[in-house]
C-alpha cells in the first residue's frame, strides 16, 4: 500500500478491544465524544458573568466536568449466539439484555476497551482507552429481508471516561 497522509481504516491499521480481545465480527464502532456539563442538571457546560455595572461579560465560568460517553458498535451475527456472547467475559449469558446486565454485576472487575491506531510502517502507535465500562443497550428488534446477506447488530457500551496514549509499535 502506498504510503498516506491520511488515516486509513481496516487491514489491521485500527484494531478495537473489549476487556483486553478483538471482536471478530466488529465492522463499526462510533464514540459519541464526551461533553462537558453543567447548569446543574446537564445544562450549558459554561455560563457568562455579568456585573450591574458592566455593559458585557466580565468572565465566562466554564465546567470541569465531563458527561459519559457511549460506544455504539455494529457486529454481525453469528448461526449459534447472541451478538453479545462474541464479547470477553460474556460467552455463556443467554437470553435478553437484562441478564447481560445481571452477568456483569456478578463480576467484580472493572471493564475496559481499547481503540489502537496502527499507522503502516509506524514505529509508533497511538490510541485511547476508555474506562468502566458498561455495556447498556442491546436492541432486540430483528429485520430480515431478502437483500441481506448477514444480519448487523448495535451494542452500546457507555463509559466515564478515556485516557490517551502511544506505545511502541511492534
Amino acid at each position: 500500500m502506498p504510503n498516506t497522509a491520511t488515516r486509513v481504516v481496516g487491514s489491521g491499521f485500527t484494531t478495537f478491544n473489549y476487556r483486553g480481545k478483538p471482536i471478530a465480527f466488529m465492522d463499526e464502532v462510533r464514540d459519541s465524544g464526551q461533553r462537558a456539563i453543567g447548569g446543574g442538571g446537564g445544562g450549558a457546560a459554561w455560563e457568562a458573568i455579568y456585573s450591574l455595572d458592566k455593559n458585557r461579560a466580565v468572565e465566562i465560568a466554564t465546567s470541569r466536568v465531563l458527561s459519559t460517553g457511549t460506544l455504539t458498535m455494529s457486529i454481525r451475527e453469528l448461526w449459534h449466539e447472541d451478538v453479545w456472547q462474541q464479547l470477553a467475559g460474556l460467552e455463556n449469558v443467554r437470553g435478553v439484555i437484562t441478564d447481560v446486565f445481571a452477568a456483569l454485576a456478578r463480576d467484580p472487575s472493572s471493564v475496559t476497551c481499547q481503540m489502537l491506531i496502527k499507522p503502516p510502517g509506524s514505529t509508533v502507535w497511538r490510541g485511547k482507552t476508555y474506562h468502566n465500562c458498561v455495556i447498556t443497550e442491546i436492541p432486540d428488534d430483528e429485520t430480515v429481508t431478502l437483500g441481506a446477506l448477514t444480519v448487523a447488530k448495535m451494542v452500546a457500551v457507555t463509559y466515564t471516561h478515556k485516557t490517551y496514549m502511544t506505545q511502541a509499535g511492534r
